[in-house]
């Protein structure tokens, strides 16, 4: 029973954690944190994602510090606030590594560097107004996933950018509830007040499930806390740019925690909550069913309860919210801008440029619309399967936990359209279970992300398409090559390992 369990994975390496000295070696990086998310916010009322698209149109409305001089000098002292954000992080996370440092002092820290951004203007998204225009139109009776703001119209439409303007939610209905309490008060400055508490609600429930999860994984909590909870994506997009991932993220984390402590149904109504705020939390219940294995209960008796626990949660707010799963259709994807922070749109656009160059006519979105087919309905599924696999052959709590962020990352790898957020529920995940060298991994990809976006939502990746395409496809060919050559090396001793097994048995 759950009483009677140990209080870690017995699968899980040992893992003793230094006994650390609270916040030690840590007033540097906390406080230079501390200084950079105060620049970003005092400078987001000029450089942010604000209703005004355009430096020109800001003038009007804040005409002393404003304007393209100005606007451009703001957006380089917020560039420089971002790398400032990013090493004190890079900094915090060696103490924890070391045990130098526990978990208060890192949640601790992480609540310090949140605390400016409270208060600030939008960063780097303006999809906030797209979720006040969607909680607008729930409450006018229309269907939002029938309709986009321009259709209502909303009030707040010239805030939203044009390729979000006629696109219906792609969210579930705990989400678009979300939506509508923010559009409630007919204010701009309440409905982003309303989705930050909604955004930090998500992120308390990450604080209060990363450390139970990582002990049960026989991992460091402080550690954990640092990547999953106080990185620069979660503190300027989650919380700056109010997004719904921090809920899904919060809502995952807490759901894994509750079935590594083998209560399954509790953590399966909360991952289908996930699930009702953004689709992509599905994957993670055949991972709970794992955890409900671990448990001690037996394989169909998992199945069925995680799917009836998950499934009624769904079912239950959906029809409380008067919705249907129209949402699941309105996924934005062809009209979405090609980038090479996603990998298959990369591959699409280098494959297609070729053809271009010599016949002269766009075959790009041809390629690039292929590939991404290619990627969500062929090699998701199928690294998907090889994940769970693995983690069922495996067995226990980290094989799970490990599978489940490993899921949660394909799913934004192998996407048509990947923004700097998405990667908040993965690493997450990963935080409180991965392995030394993925975690090193993760922090690195979560670092490069955070800068990815700069404050007034202008996409970096988009503006560098094609050199970054080239670099990572070309990444990713000397990666593959690298991977086939491992194998083979490999082939022999695994065979000797094999062969060793069954002599033995």
């Amino acid at each position: 029973m759950p009483a009677s369990r140990p209080a870690t994975d017995p699968t899980a390496p040992a893992h003793p954690v230094p006994s650390p000295r609270r916040g030690a070696g840590l007033s540097l990086p906390r406080y230079a944190g501390l200084a950079a998310t105060t620049l970003m916010a005092l400078l987001s009322w000029t450089v942010g994602a604000l209703p005004w698209q355009h430096p020109r149109q800001l003038a009007a409305a804040a005409p002393l510090v404003s304007g393209p001089a100005w606007h451009r000098l703001g957006l380089g002292l917020w560039a420089v606030a971002a790398a400032v954000l990013v090493a004190a992080w890079w900094l915090m996370g060696r103490e924890a590594r070391a045990g130098r440092t526990g978990p208060g002092a890192v949640v601790l820290t992480a609540l310090l560097w949140a605390l400016p951004l409270l208060f600030a203007a939008p960063l780097a998204s303006h999809d906030v107004y797209s979720y006040a225009c969607q909680g607008q139109a729930y409450l006018a009776g229309a269907d939002p996933y029938r309709v986009g703001p321009a259709s209502l119209p909303c009030r707040w439409l010239t805030a939203v950018p044009p390729i979000w303007r006629d696109q219906p939610a792609p969210y579930g209905p705990v989400a678009v509830g979300v939506s509508a309490a923010a559009a409630a008060y007919g204010s701009l400055l309440a409905a982003l007040a309303v989705l930050r508490l909604a955004a930090v609600a998500g992120l308390a429930l990450v604080a209060a499930g990363l450390p139970v999860l990582a002990r049960r994984c026989g991992a460091d909590p402080a550690t954990a806390l640092w990547l999953g909870l106080a990185n620069p994506v979660v503190l300027v997009h989650l919380i700056g740019g109010a997004h719904h991932d921090a809920l899904m993220a919060g809502l995952v984390v807490a759901g894994l925690a509750l079935a590594a402590r083998g209560r399954i149904v509790a953590g399966a109504a909360a991952v289908g909550l996930a699930v009702a705020v953004k689709a992509t939390a599905v994957v993670v219940l055949p991972f709970v069913v794992l955890l409900g294995v671990a448990a001690g209960r037996r394989w169909p008796r998992a199945v069925v309860t995680v799917g009836a626990a998950a499934g009624a949660t769904f079912a239950a707010v959906t029809l409380a919210a008067g919705l249907d799963v129209g949402w699941a259709t309105a996924l934005p994807v062809s009209h979405q801008p090609v980038s090479w922070m996603s990998p298959p749109s990369a591959v699409g656009a280098v494959l297609g440029a070729p053809a271009s160059f010599f016949t002269r006519h766009d075959t790009i979105g041809a390629t690039v619309e292929a590939a991404r087919a290619v990627a969500l309905y062929a090699l998701l599924p199928a690294a998907f399967v090889v994940v769970w696999r693995r983690a069922a052959r495996a067995g226990g709590v980290r094989a799970a936990v490990t599978g489940a962020g490993v899921a949660l990352a394909a799913t934004v790898v192998l996407a048509p359209v990947v923004y700097p957020w998405y990667a908040a529920t993965p690493a997450a995940v990963l935080a409180a279970a991965a392995g030394p060298r993925l975690l090193r991994g993760t922090a690195v990809v979560v670092a490069a992300l955070s800068v990815v976006v700069l404050s007034n939502s202008l996409n970096l990746a988009i503006v560098t398409r094609w050199p970054g395409a080239v670099v990572e496809v070309a990444a990713l060919g000397a990666l593959a090559v690298w991977a086939l050559r491992h194998r083979r090396r490999m082939a022999p001793r695994r065979r000797r390992e094999t062969a060793g097994a069954t002599r033995k048995g």
